[in-house]
């Protein structure tokens, strides 16, 4: 009958595959190409068909899981397991499928309506079906365009005027009377540079040996086309330890328009202190070292010592030279072109949540500190762990697990407070460790894929940034609450607790006792 059929008499090619026991096509104009299942970038509080993000040559590809979609179980990934990358208007996404079947040519006459079926599966992104087989097997054609179709958002505009509101913020952040530091351990002491002249701090690398160099010079690496000489501080500063493992951290400092990296054991936290805590260096120090301190901090009441070191003394103009370091910077771009390279690119603080990577603008990150003793809030939010004393201030703590819908995990030496201050107000996010501070170019922070922007989480996102061998999924803490959650956090006010033991004295009622006795006066008490 042919009103019960819906396309022209047109031939249609369709690329089938299977889940489970059921056949699907999808018109082959919509496919761009079959690959095998990826590494998988997974997206917190994506809608649940969502896998996630993967790179693909370059592009950021969201992949979505069609067993979910479909109303499906999932089932585990084998030999068989493909994505069909689907382009529709433009816009691709991956669908994740059991398996592909065959390219398949039928007329668009023999495409019948979709009928109605008793089963679970959403049908609605099913356009119509086709008998094949003399009607022994059923295959259902798959929209492309509504299955992956997502709500539009104007996430650039966003961007850029979060950017601009950082830029202004950065200035207006920075107090007269604190200096900001990145502090790092040299076997058991602790050291910091001011955090204007640390560009980044990266993994250890590889490093290729150069001869005749004095012994803490250990080599040289390129760092985005630059080459970087990098320098054992604990060789240098002689503290006895010389082990590689996974807490080792390059510091990549400015000397001079020149990049040196700096080997540590461990960076501790980036941290704020009153530069009335920070004293000159003893004159009992030797010459060199005398050089290379900037001064010391005490902290904590005197029971933590910091030294600051002078970046721009850590190694000499003579050494340098004899790397070749200097002449680079002297044959490469001058001081003008350095600054407009800044303009373009961003710097983060990259930490790790559940095994992703994520990403903040340094701009929002006040300080970094190790997890110390929470209070306890009643009736907070859920994801609300308490609030932390930090210099006399009560600022509360989120659990970024909590916040994300994730898995809980007991916290250990590597979890981490990151502080930001947003609208004036002062707030900690507990990571599961802080892994780098990332400098990269801007072209390289994408919009988030389409299919999140109608979701909770296109909130918290400020993009992602697409590099060679991994995705860092880049945050906006402004956006980590919403009003009424921020107004929640300012009812958890310490002052509230006076108030609670001014009643405790009340608790004993005299008329409770005795009763029915008379008192000294012969009345009832």
């Amino acid at each position: 009958m042919k009103n019960d059929h819906m396309f022209s008499s047109e031939e249609m090619q369709l690329v089938t595959f299977v889940l489970g026991k059921e056949n699907f096509g999808i018109d082959i104009m919509n496919v761009q190409e079959i690959i095998r299942t990826p590494s998988i970038t997974a997206v917190p509080q994506a809608p649940p068909y969502v896998e996630g993000v993967t790179n693909l040559r370059g592009e950021i590809l969201p992949v979505l899981d069609t067993r979910i979609k479909f109303g499906m179980e999932q089932a585990q990934r084998d030999i068989s397991s493909r994505v069909i990358v689907v382009d529709v208007q433009g816009k691709k996404a991956g669908l994740s499928v059991d398996a592909v079947s065959e390219v398949l040519r039928v007329e668009s006459d023999r495409i019948e309506k979709t009928p109605a079926m008793a089963t679970d599966m959403d049908m609605s992104t099913i356009s119509g079906v086709v008998k094949i087989n003399d009607g022994k097997k059923l295959v259902m054609i798959v929209e492309a365009g509504n299955f992956c179709s997502v709500e539009q958002t104007a996430r650039k505009e966003i961007r850029s005027q979060n950017a601009v509101k950082d830029g202004g913020k950065q200035e207006a952040e920075k107090k007269i009377d604190e200096v900001q530091l990145v502090s790092f351990l040299l076997g058991n002491e602790e050291f910091a540079i001011e955090i204007e002249h640390v560009r980044e701090i990266i993994r250890y690398p590889e490093i290729v040996k150069v001869p005749n160099l004095p012994e803490y010079i250990k080599g040289v690496i390129s760092l985005r086309d630059i080459l970087m000489p990098i320098v054992d501080m604990r060789i240098k500063l002689d503290t006895g330890n010389e082990e590689i493992d996974d807490s080792t951290r390059i510091v990549v400092v400015d000397v001079d328009n020149t990049r040196i990296g700096l080997v540590v054991d461990r960076v501790y936290e980036v941290t704020r202190i009153a530069k009335d805590t920070i004293f000159a260096p003893p004159q009992a120090l030797s010459s060199e070292s005398g050089e290379q301190l900037k001064g010391i901090a005490r902290v904590d009441g005197g029971k933590r010592i910091i030294m600051l070191l002078d970046s721009q003394e850590i190694i000499s103009q003579e050494e340098l030279q004899d790397i070749g370091s200097l002449e680079n910077a002297e044959a490469g771009t001058g001081e003008e072109e350095i600054l407009l390279d800044e303009i373009d690119e961003e710097q983060m603080v990259v930490f790790g949540l559940a095994g992703e990577q994520y990403g903040v603008r340094i701009t929002q990150v006040q300080e970094i500190n190790r997890l110390e003793k929470i209070t306890r809030v009643p009736r907070a939010p859920r994801f609300v762990e308490g609030v932390i004393n930090l210099r006399g201030d009560v600022i509360p703590v989120i659990d970024l697990r909590k916040r994300f819908e994730i898995e809980f995990k007991e916290y250990n030496e590597f979890t981490r407070v990151i502080v930001s201050e947003i609208n004036n107000k002062k707030i900690g996010i507990i990571v599961d460790e802080v892994l780098e501070v990332l400098r990269i170019g801007r072209q390289l922070v994408e919009d988030a894929p389409d299919i999140l922007q109608d979701q909770q989480m296109h909130r918290f996102m400020d993009g992602i940034a697409n590099l060679e061998n991994r995705m860092i999924m880049m945050l906006n803490l402004e956006n980590i609450l919403v009003e009424k959650e921020w107004q929640r956090l300012e009812g958890m006010k310490p002052e509230a607790k006076p108030k609670a033991r001014a009643k405790q004295p009340e608790t004993p009622k005299l008329k409770k006792q005795g009763r029915g006795e008379k008192n000294d006066k012969g009345t009832d008490s």
